[in-house]
Order: structure tokens, then C-alpha cells, then sequence
């Protein structure tokens, strides 16, 4: 609850938007939360049709914002776009306080990234299998 009362959003990565989505917002409700308070970084395949689906089924219920890469910055007929993605490794609050390392977690098997202490612990803290 603290996490969820402290950040302003989740992005989402992988799996069906409109179930990861409807889960969050359900998440939030459950914890007090006006998801409409919050916002879903939505990034995974995307381009401006299904962004605009999205943005219309989420329209009243929590805010959304698109991360359009690949199908946005390789739009040449005939060019095959390359499937970059960098990663954030691990990360600092501020100078006085140590590193901690970061994990990505997914809703697809094999997806996460990290040490495997760190993924069962951020996902422990989340409440989540």
C-alpha cells in the first residue's frame, strides 16, 4: 500500500493491456486508492491504433500514457526495425543511500530480469506469486 500511495503509476509491459489494467485499477480500489489519481505507462508492441483503443477503454478510470518505440522511430517500408531494449540494472534514491538493484517483473513466465532474491523479494513486498 505504501508503494502504491507513493508512486504515481505502473508501466505496463507484457500480456493483454486491458487485464493488466483492469487488475491494477482493482489493486488500487482495494487499497483505498482513486485509481484515477494514478496513471498505466503502457509500452509493450504498441502503435497509435492500439494506443487509442486503450486510451478509449480506460477513458474515466485511471490515466494512461504511451511509450510507442519500435513501430514509431522504424516506420520505412521495406526496413525490418531492430528490437533494442535497455534495461536499468540498479539504482540510487539519493547520494547517501545505497544501490539497490532492480528487477523487471512480468506477467509472462521467464520474463523477469534480476537476481533471483530480488525478484521473490520486490515480489513478496508487491503481493504478488
Amino acid at each position: 500500500m505504501k508503494l502504491a500511495k507513493l508512486y504515481d503509476g505502473v508501466r505496463h509491459d507484457s500480456g493483454d493491456p486491458l487485464q493488466f489494467g483492469d487488475k491494477i485499477i482493482r489493486k488500487y480500489e482495494s487499497y483505498g486508492i482513486d485509481p484515477r489519481s494514478k496513471t498505466i505507462v503502457f509500452s509493450d508492441g504498441l502503435d497509435f491504433q492500439t494506443a487509442a483503443q486503450i486510451k478509449e477503454y480506460f477513458a474515466g478510470r485511471i490515466k494512461v500514457t504511451f511509450g510507442i518505440g519500435t513501430n514509431l522511430t522504424c516506420d520505412i517500408e521495406g526496413i525490418t526495425p531492430m528490437n533494442i531494449v535497455m534495461k536499468l540494472k540498479q539504482c540510487r534514491i539519493n547520494p547517501r543511500q545505497p544501490i539497490y538493484g532492480c528487477v523487471k517483473l512480468s506477467d509472462v513466465a521467464g520474463k523477469a530480469i534480476g537476481k533471483p532474491e530480488d525478484i521473490a523479494n520486490y515480489k513478496y513486498q508487491l503481493g504478488i506469486e
